[in-house]
């Protein structure tokens, strides 16, 4: 029994739920639904914050229109292509959306004056598929390239495509100071949506028209190339010096090798020294080194008597011009040298106490040689008083 009255009450709710809704006028009904609806692939419908349905409204069967085209995003690098080693650069990187429509033909001829209005407002959607919308541009280098991208992915908003309408994007790289002489690529991969398709219904005369977008993810890989220019590079390759605490007009001896691939003339090797140190004498001519040459540059240093003993690091560079006559300025290298202890007073004369002893003795030797040819054999052979007398 209680199952009977069970089902009973079910069946009155549905007819009172059915006839409700027969009751309802179609235009409340149909302003219920969505009036400008939109579709995504749900791979791309995260990121444009889109529904991820197809309106209820749009059907195939009432579209008007096929267009050709979608966005197509070239990539630029803004300005100078070519870097050194060693610099850390913004690159400016422009993108224009070069979409264009290819085509279109039509689907179905419209059958009155009302869809001769809605063929014509669908057409108006269907020729903006061409413009890129929530464009996000990422920079990478290959594995293994001394190119450094320390920028993320960077976002260029939305570009139109029927009037080549263009943004820039920047990014910062770094690019290694050994890196050898050469064109580098990189890649930059860019994604955005566009509007796949539109479907208008209604009334457009009344105002009461229907439109129902539907969007596509658009990917893009291009390659872009970058030059580290040929030029001279140096390296310390040997260091001497004879370095005491306390003691003035020391030589400190560094060697340079060019190690680039450019020729360097007019080469001058500077020091940079501080405490303990000081000199009067901080530059050295080199002239000109060829790649893989080397030159020996001296310097001249005083060391303060209260030095540490232990080896210090002195800053050196090589100011020099270039094969094109430009002045250049090579990376700061390093120099180590260390400080010999203090040579105590006694320590110092000692090699000469030898020496002195061996003068002074010659002297003596000297004096009393003399003497004695002065007095001795001079006595000897004077001649004598009975001698005088005859």
């Amino acid at each position: 029994m209680d199952t009977t009255k069970t089902t009973l009450v079910t069946l009155l709710i549905i007819v009172a739920l059915t006839s409700l809704a027969a009751s309802l006028p179609a235009d409340e009904l149909r302003a219920s639904q969505h009036r400008n609806d939109t579709y995504m692939p749900r791979t791309a419908s995260t990121s444009a914050g889109l529904p991820d349905h197809l309106s209820p409204g749009f059907t195939f069967s009432k579209n008007f229109y096929d267009v050709y085209g979608k966005p197509n995003l070239i990539a630029s690098i803004v300005g100078d292509e070519k870097f050194d080693r060693g610099d850390e650069v913004t690159l400016p990187i422009d993108l224009i959306n070069r979409g264009v429509v290819l085509g279109y033909e039509s689907d179905r001829m419209p059958d009155d004056d009302e869809e001769i209005d809605l063929a014509k407002m669908e057409l108006g959607y269907e020729l903006q598929q061409v413009n890129a919308i929530g464009i996000t541009a990422m920079l990478v280098a290959p594995e293994e390239s001394p190119i450094d991208v320390k920028s993320g992915p960077q976002q260029a908003g939305s570009l139109k495509g029927d009037k080549g309408a263009r943004k820039t994007v920047r990014f910062n790289i770094e690019i290694d100071e050994n890196a050898p002489a050469g064109t580098y690529p990189l890649i930059l991969a860019t994604s955005c949506i566009y509007q796949k398709n539109a479907q208008v219904s209604g009334n457009v005369s009344e105002s009461r028209a229907d439109v129902n977008l539907w969007y596509d993810a658009l990917n893009q890989t291009q390659v872009l190339y970058i030059t580290v220019e040929k030029l001279a590079d140096f390296e310390v390759t040997n260091v001497s010096s004879d370095l005491r605490a306390g003691e003035d007009d020391r030589v400190l001896s560094i060697t340079y090798k060019n190690t680039g691939e450019e020729i360097a003339t007019e080469a001058v090797a500077r020091i940079s020294v501080t405490d303990p140190f000081s000199s009067t004498d901080d530059q050295a001519y080199i002239g000109t080194l060829s790649p893989g040459e080397s030159a020996t540059s001296v310097f001249v240093l005083d060391t303060d008597s209260c030095a540490t003993i232990k080896p210090y690091g002195i800053d050196t560079e090589i100011r020099f011009k270039d094969a094109a006559g430009d002045l250049k300025i090579s990376e700061s290298m390093t120099a180590t040298a260390t400080i010999a202890p203090l040579i105590p007073t006694s320590e110092k004369v000692k090699p000469y106490i030898f020496p002195a002893l061996l003068i002074v003795l010659l002297v003596l030797v000297a004096i009393g040689v003399r003497y004695y040819l002065r007095n001795v054999a001079g006595n000897r052979n004077a001649p004598t008083t009975d001698e005088l007398d005859d």
